[in-house]
């Protein structure tokens, strides 16, 4: 197991968290006063560092692609979300009854190389990082007394 931490879409500076090729958006705020910052330049360098999270997404799928004498899953989830203005509100850190749902709906991205390793139906259901615990615990097969299987992402 391979635990991999970014902070590619973390503020207030998301004009420094990535490369500059990656600067598909523009104009960037590159200020750490994101509120002296234009929407537009700030949503700019936020989606930039989305750009560089998908190339860093598939280039770790490419390279577990070509592992083929093992089977792997990839799963990214973010720890929380950010808010670009919103509400008036910048970053993140807000109790969430007060926060914009862009603070903590997240990404959730499962890749899995084994055919027999298949996701459970969504069936709307909302996926969060409780579900990460209990999911890689299956996936590995460990036991464990605190294990709950409707947490696990997984088919049986």
């Amino acid at each position: 197991m391979v635990i991999l931490h970014t902070s590619t879409s973390h503020g207030p500076t998301y004009s420094k968290k990535y490369p500059p090729r990656f600067e598909k958006f523009k104009p960037v705020c590159n200020s750490v006063d994101l509120g002296k910052c234009t929407q537009t330049e700030l949503m700019n360098a936020y989606d930039n560092t989305i750009v560089y999270t998908d190339y860093i997404l598939n280039s770790i799928i490419t390279d577990l692609k070509d592992l083929k004498e093992y089977n792997s899953t990839m799963l990214f989830v973010s720890d929380h979300g950010e808010s670009l203005g919103e509400k008036n509100l910048y970053m993140h850190g807000v109790p969430k009854s007060l926060a914009p749902k862009q603070q903590y709906e997240i990404p959730f991205i499962v890749w899995v190389s084994d055919k027999d390793k298949q996701l459970k139906p969504a069936n709307n259901t909302i996926l969060s990082q409780n579900n990460v615990f209990h999911s890689v615990l299956n996936f590995l097969s460990i036991d464990s007394p605190i294990y709950d299987e409707n947490m696990n992402i997984f088919k049986k």
